[in-house]
């Protein structure tokens, strides 16, 4: 069993904000990320949260992928090539 798994079950030494408390700065950690600031050092708790919780990891890689211009998967049920003309 790799170390990460062990991690994400077991939770971490750090100070877990919870989904709110890490959606309240997702933007100024996504900005850091992008800057190439050390947002682990600046963000250790976003860290610590987004280790165990999939659903912010997810909403994390879309707004990074959103701010750097990158074309998400369409939404399920959406229509291909809407709203792209």
């Amino acid at each position: 069993m790799s170390n990460e798994r062990i991690t994400r079950w077991l939770g971490s030494e750090g100070r877990d904000p919870g989904c709110e408390g890490c959606f309240e700065v997702l933007d100024e950690y996504a900005d850091a990320l992008l800057r190439g600031v050390d947002a682990a050092g600046s963000f250790p708790e976003v860290i610590v949260h987004l280790e165990s919780c999939a659903a912010c990891r997810e909403d994390t890689e879309g707004l990074l992928a959103a701010l750097r211009g990158e074309q998400t998967p369409e939404e399920p049920g959406s229509e291909p090539g809407r709203g792209s003309r």
